[in-house]
């Protein structure tokens, strides 16, 4: 029997690799004589080293300004040569993540730093960019890196918006045609598992509000504004984001280049998986074994293992899957699970020792192999 083991972070304590490697010991202790390949979820931010292992080309930098506008160094990977020359570029690298950053600090943050990237690259003549869309999200909903493209963006006094602060909280105009004519000049394409919408039921503004704390008032702003940006960016480029998947990932940035030409995103999983050589490993699997802290609605639109359970269905591989209890599981992602294990604890619910859910985590391993099996068994006779 082989098995693929490949699981996201469970706990704060407990990253991807760690998660993959205790359920691959707990896999061998049940199933002493199955071929495990243990794989993990690339950090958030370190995508482009996974990619660069499988792809080849060499790192390099432009200087940008971080979220908080603070001087930095974006890092971009470069693969090919001549026409087909590629860019590679991962938000996550840019974007703030759980623990950097008061709540004020985000809700004030701003995506220009990704702009002034892409606008680097197309002044260098890049042929082709690749924009990896990943977890991390900012809450300027796009505005800011438009801006740092060109955009002209406009207060309620008719005042030109300069830098230094998150633009999208003060929009009341844009003219977005010098972002338009540099899209049309480049070859960009939108990578992302992510499928918030710019606004509504599916938009982004409340996970991101409840990951940063955002005071109540920060979040009704942050609808308010994002609802206006949505209906001006229709207005003035005529190419309307509202409701389309994809159009939230990365707090909007999706959305902004859709709105000024951007082709539609491609997922990111399933691409990824070809050019790290994962699927003709799940070709030939008979089970493919994941984690993730919990299973509810939000985990059906970002990326994880619902993307990795999706692709298996596809190549028509049973997948199982190690959650943390006490919580309410989404009846449809569910069905894409042939078995959930709610992992069992030794210390208090919730506590984020390393070595309480270590423990469980093994012993999920091993019940979930050992189940699979006796399904199996049953199924032959």
């Amino acid at each position: 029997m082989r098995i693929i083991v490949a699981a996201d972070a469970f706990a704060k304590t407990i990253d991807g690799v760690m998660t993959s490697q205790l359920l691959a010991d707990g896999v061998q202790t049940a199933a002493p004589l199955a071929e495990v390949d243990v794989w993990a979820f690339p950090p958030a931010g370190r995508t482009l080293h996974a990619l660069q292992r499988a792809l080849g080309g060499e790192f390099q930098e432009t200087p940008v300004v971080d979220a908080f506008w603070q001087p930095t160094r974006l890092t971009y990977l470069v693969v090919g040569e001549g026409s087909q020359r590629t860019a590679y570029v991962e938000t996550d690298w840019l974007f703030p993540g759980l623990n950097e950053g008061t709540a004020d600090e985000v809700y004030n943050a701003t995506s220009f730093g990704l702009g002034e990237a892409l606008l680097h690259l197309m002044i260098a003549g890049m042929p082709h960019i690749v924009l990896i869309i990943g977890k991390r999200m900012i809450c300027d909903g796009g505005i800011g890196m438009l801006q740092a493209l060109g955009a002209v963006i406009g207060d309620d006094q008719g005042q030109d918006v300069g830098s230094g602060r998150n633009p999208l909280l003060v929009m009341q105009g844009i003219d977005a045609s010098r972002p338009a004519l540099l899209l049309r000049k480049v070859d960009l394409t939108i990578m992302t598992d992510n499928y918030f919408t710019y606004t509504g039921k599916q938009g982004f503004v409340r996970l991101l509000a409840a990951h940063h704390h955002f005071t109540a008032a920060q979040q009704r702003e942050l609808n308010r504004q994002l609802a206006a940006a949505q209906q001006l960016l229709a207005d003035t480029c005529h190419i309307p984001i509202r409701d389309v998947p994809g159009s939230g990932a990365g707090g909007g940035i999706g959305g902004a280049l859709l709105a000024v030409g951007a082709r539609q995103p491609v997922d990111f999983a399933p691409w990824l998986g070809e050019q790290v050589g994962f699927m003709p490993v799940l070709a030939q699997a008979d089970l493919v074994i994941t984690a993730a802290p919990v299973l509810t609605p939000v985990m059906g639109l970002m990326s994880g293992v619902v993307p990795l359970a999706r692709v298996a269905q596809a190549h028509q591989v049973p997948i199982v899957l190690a959650l943390q209890p006490d919580h309410t599981l989404d009846p449809g992602l569910s069905e894409l699970f042939a078995d959930i294990y709610l992992t069992q604890v030794t210390g208090l619910m919730g506590s984020e020792r390393s070595g309480v859910w270590r423990r469980g985590l093994k012993v999920a391993g091993s019940e979930l192999v050992t189940r699979f099996e006796q399904r199996r068994q049953m199924a032959e006779k």
